[in-house]
């Protein structure tokens, strides 16, 4: 597991990939992954609302229980609105720039891969494997640069390791709609 690093002013101007909620009181972040690239996460957090909501509605709490309940309802509604607020939304040139980025890193992760039927086959070396997974190689520099530090991935030297341009190219991914899952791109 990565340490948890602060993010950068000069990061945050241009591209900020983690919201409030996903920092401390100190602005570090605290999660591997920005909480609004997981879905399930939202769709919990509505359906805990709305049952909440439907419980108080219909009587169905203990009236000793009512002014917790609408506390902790008022407290999920704040998360929720800080979830609302965290999700990114690239518009325009910085959409642009983005995915120029995807499409770049996309490349060499899928240069970085052993082929689907290496693997099967049983032809890729375990480890060679190990070492791009976690040996800096893959040079990022420009906006892939800034994209890799606002997602607080290491940078060393210039590069990434394979595991941290997969994890920019997931994140960015989820952003723009596109695919998220490595697996879209290896060779046959």
């Amino acid at each position: 597991m990565e340490p948890v690093r602060e993010v950068e002013k000069t990061d945050k101007a241009e591209f900020q990939i983690f919201g409030s909620v996903d920092l401390t009181d100190k602005g570090k972040i605290k999660s591997q992954y920005p909480s609004w690239y997981f879905d399930h996460l939202k769709d919990e957090l509505t359906n805990e609302i709305s049952r909440m909501e439907t419980d108080l509605k219909f009587d169905r709490i203990p009236k000793s229980e009512v002014a917790i309940t609408q506390e902790r309802l008022f407290q999920k509604k704040e998360k929720m609105k800080e979830l609302d607020r965290s999700c990114v939304e690239l518009r325009g040139k910085q959409k642009d720039r983005v995915a120029g980025v995807y499409e770049e890193l996309g490349e060499k992760i899928r240069e970085a891969m052993f082929s689907r039927s290496d693997m099967k086959k049983g032809l890729a070396d375990p480890r060679e494997e190990m070492k791009r997974m976690t040996e800096p190689t893959i040079e990022v520099k420009g906006d892939a640069l800034k994209l890799a530090q606002a997602c607080n991935v290491r940078v060393t030297k210039g590069k990434v390791t394979r595991d941290g341009a997969a994890k920019v190219w997931k994140i960015i991914g989820k952003a723009l709609s596109e695919h998220s899952n490595v697996e879209h791109l290896r060779r046959d």
